[in-house]
């Protein structure tokens, strides 16, 4: 479903004057932002999976003198891998403690190994003149802004349930607020958009599980 055919059914469901198409739209983008970022759901609180055609790759470059960088204003989420100019992959630690710990100083030398927390990478070692460094990542999916844009990062039998959902969810939430009793559109609309969730997982095939990169400190204190 392109972005029109998308505000036209949420208005054909949703009859309530204040939420005007430009209202919709809105909400239909932000939508879409909150499933590529991952979204929480069933009872054991999984986080729904990244969207593949969303997978990309940029070049970031070292701050001389600081151990840490920004990644690019289009990055959402999971920094797969990270590669140096000489093809060479560079561990990415899943835990920046633990990364800090290994490392509290700041050392002269090429990046040797990375860690993430929110839109930073933070890397040792520090090198002298600024390295290039190759992040993987999924990044933020486009703004639908005319009628004819399609949201081709998500599965389109999956429109329905998780985009038109979403946006019938949020609209009576506010809608119902105050009611006496249970919200009864609120909750019917969050568990079709929840089952898309789960559809969601179904449809993308597993990524396989993560790897950890042991560093020598953490492979001592295994074996001591």
């Amino acid at each position: 479903m392109n972005f029109g055919e998308l505000a036209a059914e949420v208005l054909g469901v949703v009859d309530v004057a204040i939420y005007t198409e430009a209202v919709v739209k809105t909400l239909i983008n932000e939508a879409v932002y909150v499933v590529a970022s991952g979204r929480m759901y069933g009872r054991r609180f999984r986080l729904s999976p990244p969207l593949p055609n969303l997978y990309t790759t940029a070049s970031v470059e070292t701050v001389v003198d600081d151990g840490v960088l920004t990644l690019p204003t289009n990055y959402n989420r999971d920094v797969i891998q990270v590669i140096n100019t000489s093809s060479a992959s560079i561990p990415v630690l899943p835990s920046l403690r633990g990364f800090l710990k290994l490392n509290p100083g700041q050392p002269a030398g090429p990046v040797s190994q990375c860690s993430v927390q929110g839109n930073r990478l933070f890397y040792r070692d520090i090198p002298a003149a600024a390295e290039t460094l190759t992040v993987h990542y999924y990044k933020n999916p486009t703004t639908l802004a005319v009628d004819a844009d399609i949201p081709d990062c998500i599965p389109v039998q999956l429109h329905r349930p998780l985009i038109i959902s979403y946006v019938c969810r949020e609209i009576y939430n506010k809608v119902e607020m105050g009611l006496d009793g249970p919200k009864v559109d609120t909750l019917a609309y969050d568990a079709i958009f929840q089952e898309g969730l789960v559809q969601l997982q179904v449809l993308l095939p597993p990524d396989g599980n993560p790897v950890y990169y042991e560093t020598e400190s953490e492979a001592a204190e295994r074996t001591a």
